[in-house]
């Protein structure tokens, strides 16, 4: 009896060996092989067999067109690229990336911040020099005060001639585009301009204060104007006079 079951299970074995046996029957075989050295021994004969037939042919790599078939069915490839890399991006990652970003941002905004708190502390210490030059004009006794009088606006020269100097207290003067500029002209006895500097109006305050130093005697000089110019300014006025006054 022990043979003949023996018979019958020899013929599953090569099935087993190539993995092509159902369950049921595996499992009976297992039970067989464990006390019988005859099938033990032919099973590992057509193991060999099998294992030998994977290398009778070289395996050959996939053509180029078979290659991009596979690719193009895979998920990632159906998908966009902005979605499949967010898709890899952990939690954590992501978070870092927009941490990144919002510093980034965060710093340019301090880096225009600081530049404005600059231009404002340059504009500041400007005004207070020229108010220091002011006072001094002021306690001089050869300073003589000058009255400016124009549309919508008003003002003070302080034109000390000895020291070559004046000082333009204006009030209400409008603040001009960036690409204009106020400014200043010497106007000689011939009626001639020459130009004795170029400012602006103070932001955030009611008047704007402006001290000059001439390189020659003011006593060549019968009078001052102010025009509006390119940022640059301009050798010659070539834009709305603003005011003019006779020394």
């Amino acid at each position: 009896m022990q043979l003949e079951e023996c018979d019958q299970l020899k013929e599953n074995i090569p099935a087993y060996a190539l993995g092509a046996l159902d369950v049921d029957d595996s499992a009976a075989l297992e039970i067989h092989l464990r006390n019988c050295r005859g099938c033990q021994s032919e099973l590992e004969q057509y193991r060999a067999v099998s294992e030998g037939l994977l290398f009778v042919v070289a395996p050959l790599p996939p053509s180029a067109a078979l290659r991009r078939r596979l690719q193009a069915r895979l998920p990632a490839a159906r998908q966009g690229f902005g979605f499949s890399f967010l898709r890899v991006m952990s939690f954590g990652q992501f978070a870092l990336a927009l941490t990144v970003i919002l510093l980034i941002a965060l710093n340019y905004i301090s880096f225009i911040q600081i530049q404005a708190l600059q231009k404002r502390q340059v504009q500041l210490e400007a005004q207070i020099k020229n108010g220091q030059a002011a006072l001094s004009l002021l306690s001089s006794s050869d300073t003589r005060l000058l009255p400016i009088r124009a549309d919508g606006i008003s003002g003070t020269i302080l034109v000390d001639k000895p020291n070559n100097i004046a000082t333009l207290v204006i009030w209400n003067l409008p603040v001009l585009n960036s690409n204009q500029t106020y400014q200043i002209w010497w106007i000689d006895g011939q009626g001639k301009r020459s130009s004795a500097g170029l400012f602006q109006a103070a932001v955030g305050q009611a008047f704007t204060t402006e001290t000059i130093v001439s390189s020659q005697a003011l006593a060549t000089f019968k009078g001052l104007g102010v025009t509006v110019e390119p940022a640059a300014g301009s050798p010659q006025p070539t834009g709305v006079r603003i005011f003019k006054v006779d020394f």
